[in-house]
């Protein structure tokens, strides 16, 4: 575990290693998030065998067992952590029972399922794309930095922020392979994809038609069946989900919160995310921390 060496001298149970060796491998008493980007892989998880090239993800708890068999030359990096990193009711005790009154505490939960759940789908490995596993890098390496250097007194706000982020980005992955969807991946999914990897940046509806190969008009249309939403309001909406939990999970400044989220200038993030959420990011913040 690490401690914040800085600041307030606690111990936080959380820990990076950015290349993983796979020794005593799940971690113990915490969830365990490991990239591998490079490398072909034969292991078992979980009594099902895996023939595979990079790159993907496991999503772990210490009751799964892998065996790894053979991984040639490869990239792993891993981020360990306790599931009250990301909030401090989500004890032990709490998980197991399951009797969250607290809508938001429910929420934070389910978070985690990706690390807990298996079916016949998903034994706790999912494929990246290429976007999606720059972006997953991205920001794990920002975990691993932050972790090292501590760089000021809100380094373990970040590191949630980022880490908020890549459930977020996983979620819909794992939500499919929970609901036993095996359908190939038609062109809005591969756009969906690609905000889900890429809204922090100046997204337009125009490069993103590009990216997926499909007229704009298409692809609005094809949005609107999947989400009844046009493309670039979904991914406003989804901005403005990654900036709900930011706001309820961390102590980034409003500035921070709007360029990390894509929104160039903070008036125009608080002016969208009082539209679209019917009070200011300050007053969410509030209602919802308390």
């Amino acid at each position: 575990m690490i401690k914040d060496r800085r600041y307030t001298g606690n111990i936080i149970y959380i820990d990076f290693y950015a290349k993983e060796t796979f020794k005593d491998y799940p971690a113990k008493e915490s969830l365990t998030m490991t990239l591998v980007t490079d490398g072909k892989w034969d292991f078992d998880l979980n009594r099902h065998n895996y023939k595979i090239n990079a790159p993907f993800i496991l999503c772990l708890n210490e009751s799964d067992h892998i065996a790894i068999k053979n991984s040639g030359n490869y990239a792993a990096k891993t981020f360990v952590f306790r599931p009250t990193f990301i909030n401090r009711s989500l004890t032990p005790e709490t998980i197991i029972d399951n009797t969250f009154e607290n809508t938001e505490l429910m929420h934070d939960k389910n978070l985690i399922n990706i690390f807990m759940q298996r079916n016949d789908n998903y034994h706790g490995m999912m494929f990246l794309d290429a976007p999606s596993a720059l972006q997953v890098n991205s920001w794990l390496s920002i975990i691993g930095g932050e972790c090292l250097s501590q760089s000021d007194g809100r380094w373990t706000c970040r590191l949630r922020k980022y880490l908020l982020q890549i459930l977020f980005l996983l979620e819909d992955s794992f939500l499919a392979l929970c609901n036993n969807s095996t359908a190939a991946k038609e062109p809005i999914d591969y756009a969906l994809d690609y905000i889900r990897s890429n809204y922090n940046l100046g997204l337009t509806l125009e490069g993103i038609s590009k990216y997926v190969g499909v007229n704009r008009t298409t692809l609005n249309h094809l949005c609107k069946q999947k989400t009844e939403m046009t493309l670039m309001q979904y991914l406003k909406d989804y901005r403005l989900k990654i900036a709900k939990e930011t706001l309820s999970h961390t102590n980034l400044t409003l500035s921070e919160i709007s360029l990390s989220c894509g929104f160039n200038y903070e008036s125009y993030f608080v002016k969208v995310f009082t539209e679209g959420c019917g009070m200011s990011p300050s007053e969410y913040r509030k209602q919802f921390r308390g």
